[in-house]
């Protein structure tokens, strides 16, 4: 082996051990209830004005 793949051989091996408990972790937990995840989300608010006054003639 070169001197690169035996220096980077063992962060590819805690990296692969990191994926493997992350992804497995995920899949135990689950993803969060829909009820939870829609508290988080608020309805777009309308923006620009409620009145036609802001569009009134300007006299210069």
């Amino acid at each position: 082996m070169s001197g690169a793949a035996t220096f980077l051989r063992p962060f590819a091996l805690l990296a692969a051990i990191a994926f493997v408990a992350g992804f497995f972790g995920y899949l135990a937990l689950g993803q969060p209830d829909r009820a939870v995840a829609q508290i988080s989300v608020q309805p777009a608010a309308a923006s620009g004005p409620a009145s036609e006054d802001w569009n009134l003639p300007h006299h210069i």
